[in-house]
């Protein structure tokens, strides 16, 4: 009996050895995927905004929260938080944090995941207005700057090898 339970167990070890790996990849495949999502609404909501002739409205988006700009968010998307507890929140969801601007994304703890200055369990982004700024004073001025769109940035370097 007991030899049946260790080769059972050795056999799940092995499997979940094999299993893990691919609920990594599942997952950073899925992040993925909504971070497409996401800066494609943002486009579509800078394009809306300049088409109504509402540009001035389009600097407000920084700092704003991403998902409100989609028309539906991932099943995975928590809410909107003032100063969220980041240890607390589940992994393998997004969640906005709103005392601070930005959109976080709690990784799974079967990941292979890396930040160089950031907290390890954890990306976190910012929606920011990307334009060159010709006078020098370090704000969009839309007068003197020439305006190149919305993004969604990463706001501290990860690694998140495939």
């Amino acid at each position: 009996m007991t030899v049946v339970v260790a080769c059972i167990g050795i056999l799940a070890g092995l499997a979940l050895e094999r299993l893990l790996p691919l609920i990594g990849k599942a997952e950073r495949v899925a992040f993925m995927r909504v971070q497409a999502q996401l800066q494609n609404a943002l486009t579509m909501e800078t394009a809306q905004r300049i088409v109504r002739g509402e540009s001035a409205r389009v600097p407000r988006m920084a700092g704003s929260n991403p998902m409100d700009y989609l028309l539906q968010p991932p099943a995975n998307y928590l809410g909107a938080y003032h100063d969220p507890p980041h240890g607390e929140m589940p992994a393998g969801h997004w969640y906005f944090d709103e005392g601070r601007g930005r959109l976080v994304y709690r990784v799974g703890s079967h990941v292979d995941f890396e930040t160089e200055t950031g907290p390890g369990d954890r990306a976190e982004f910012q929606v920011r207005l990307a334009f060159r700024d010709e006078n020098g004073n370090g704000f969009y001025d839309p007068s003197a700057d020439i305006f190149d769109g919305v993004w969604l940035r990463s706001a501290y370097a990860y690694r998140w090898p495939e």
